[in-house]
């Protein structure tokens, strides 16, 4: 397995789980703050990733270290301003896609509809940044309309705040950007006590049988999450 993640973390993740990390390079058509975040930067469904076409060529040497995935590059321009950084931010939960459909790329929109994912639009055009899926019935969020959504679905969801998520140039994060979830274990960017939440969120997790390890402690950072690609 292979961890892609904010290059500014990439390093830390690998040194606390022993995974290969590959660091993924900022790209220049997105917010600077955000521009490393993978939740932003690719879109991993099955064994297919989706990425922006200008992106792949810059980051080949990157892209070359993963293996056995089906690499579909889109056109589509991306710019650093809302909504037209969304184009890869959508939600998978296992054959749901939860996004702001109209600004998604033609390419996870097409796949989709082959493959039979459902899509669920939703008005939260960071759906990925801002729900932390668990497993494909399970999920916490920072987004009220996304909780609705989930909700709606059938998905048992835990609705937190992210007053307390640090991201750097903006007044806060998401909690979808905040972690990822690897083998029953929940790997959090920050030690769960700073969040206001911390009792529900330790005690909905137990419930479910998932651990809890902080890459590192102090404030809950929003890096753009994780994506995991299996060798």
């Amino acid at each position: 397995m292979k961890i892609l993640v904010n290059d500014k973390i990439a390093e830390k993740i690998e040194s606390i789980t022993g995974v290969k990390t590959l660091g993924l390079k900022p790209y220049d058509k997105l917010d600077k703050p955000i521009c490393s975040h993978a939740d932003m930067l690719i879109c991993i469904i099955d064994k297919t990733i989706f990425c922006y076409s200008d992106y792949y060529e810059k980051n080949i040497d990157v892209f070359a270290k993963i293996t056995g995935y089906n690499i579909i590059k889109s056109n589509q321009q991306c710019k650093a301003i809302y909504p037209y950084d969304i184009g890869l931010n959508v939600l998978v939960i296992g054959k749901r896609i939860f996004c702001k459909k109209a600004y998604v790329v033609k390419e996870i929109l097409d796949y989709a509809e082959i493959n039979h994912y459902k899509i669920i639009n939703v008005n939260q055009g960071y759906s990925c940044c801002s729900t932390l899926a668990i497993d494909e019935n399970s999920a916490i969020t920072s987004d009220k309309g996304m909780f609705d959504a989930l909700v709606s679905e059938g998905i048992d969801t835990l609705l937190v705040s992210n007053c307390d998520i640090k991201l750097e140039g903006y007044n806060c994060g998401f909690v979808g950007g905040s972690g990822y979830i690897f083998d029953k274990t929940l790997y959090f960017f920050g030690s769960i006590d700073n969040l206001r939440e911390k009792s529900e969120v330790k005690q909905w997790l137990r419930k479910r049988n998932y651990k809890l390890i902080s890459i590192f402690m102090g404030d809950v950072s929003d890096f753009g999450g994780a994506k995991l690609v299996y060798d």
